[in-house]
């Protein structure tokens, strides 16, 4: 008797032992209109991809079961005809639409109109956790951005100071969990959702610390790509060399204007369609009346695509340097040299050519200059 006790405990820890390890998805849907409609699993960052996998809602809830060889980001989200795709804010997700990490292990996803996440495993937990903050930190933008619309300079100068310290305080959390998460794809995902608001030294610290898994999630090969260019430019190095046209049609070369000898060189890249160029602009016709006659010039490379808007946009904004622009918007052969993918951006010339700022926007300039131009 106790053989076949023992030979039954045997067969059933090989069936255990045998048994693949998998993943279980339960969800919610808080939308009753959403019963009978299909979720489906994407895999993250492939266009146009088609669904791996779909689920049934029934009664407000789905399910989704499968096995999972290695942890990868996928995307939960229902067909663009049943629900409309809305941008969401940075590093959270859209109505009705989940980004998260697949493992194997028991998840729960909640999709709603205002707070979809996944959770069950630690890596979605503390995506999750940091989403919630996230979006409280994030509550009162909607006012702030009303607010900076008032005919009152100070209701606006007020508000776009809060929104500006919000703003930091959500990119220091999110920088925060990546420093803390650098082998885990939901960090490498967050640092290219947030590559404009963290500078650049942030995001080489993160990719010298990156492990394989994340460097290999979508777009992180491009983030680095650009960094690579960045190096090229860094503050230390000779400025990059390139010829452009001015708005007469003649093209000039930046080294005309440019490390001859004679002045510190401020160069903006700009475009009259940006709310934040247009915003920072005061501030640099300031500084150049300051201290253009004490050895100080500024060259404008535009992103404009359209001369008359162009035209305009420098004389509304009381623009008298030099301009130079190849009209080809984001594409500008001058901002690609200098891996710029955000403006305002300004890279501030010694005189012999060589790049001893970066960035500086608003009182920084003036601060810098009244430094180095005692």
């Amino acid at each position: 008797m106790k053989k076949y006790l023992i030979l039954a405990a045997s067969a059933l820890l090989l069936a255990a032992c045998s048994e693949k390890p998998g993943y279980e998805i339960n969800g919610t849907v808080a939308n009753t209109d959403l019963n009978g409609k299909y979720v489906y699993l994407y895999e993250y960052g492939v266009q146009d991809a088609a669904p791996m996998d779909s689920a049934l809602v029934q009664n407000g809830t789905f399910t989704f079961k499968g096995t999972q060889n290695a942890p990868a980001l996928r995307k939960l989200a229902f067909a663009e005809d049943v629900v409309e795709p809305k941008r969401a804010a940075s590093g959270e997700n859209a109505p009705f639409t989940s980004i998260f990490v697949l493992e194997n292990g028991k998840l729960q996803a909640i999709l709603d109109e205002a707070a979809s996440a996944v959770s069950g495993t630690p890596e979605n937990d503390g995506l999750k956790a940091l989403q919630a903050q996230m979006k409280t930190l994030r509550a009162n933008l909607e006012k702030l951005s009303a607010d900076m619309k008032s005919e009152d300079k100070e209701v606006v100068s007020a508000a776009e100071k809060k929104y500006d310290e919000i703003d930091q305080k959500v990119t220091d959390a999110v920088k925060t969990y990546i420093l803390n998460n650098t082998t885990k794809q939901s960090a490498a995902k967050l640092l290219y959702d947030f590559r404009y608001s963290l500078d650049e030294a942030a995001q080489n610290e993160i990719i010298a610390k990156a492990d394989s898994a994340f460097k290999a999630v979508p777009n992180i090969d491009k983030l680095m790509a650009h960094l690579d260019v960045l190096k090229t430019v860094a503050v230390g190095k000779k400025f990059v060399d390139f010829e452009m046209a001015d708005p007469n049609g003649k093209t000039h070369k930046l080294s005309e204007f440019v490390g001859n000898g004679k002045n510190i060189v401020l160069i903006d890249f700009w475009a009259s369609w940006c709310p934040p160029c247009r915003r920072d602009m005061p501030n640099l016709v300031a500084a150049y009346k300051k201290y253009k006659n004490k050895g100080f010039e500024i060259v404008g490379i535009s992103l404009d695509s359209k001369a008359d808007a162009w035209a305009k946009g420098v004389k509304d904004l009381n623009i008298t340097w030099t301009q130079l622009s190849d009209l080809q918007g984001w594409k500008n052969s001058g901002a690609q040299l200098y891996g710029v993918n955000s403006i305002p951006h300004t890279v501030l010339v010694d005189k012999d050519g060589t790049i001893i700022a970066k960035n500086l926007h608003g009182e920084e300039i003036d601060a810098k200059l009244q430094e180095i131009l005692k």
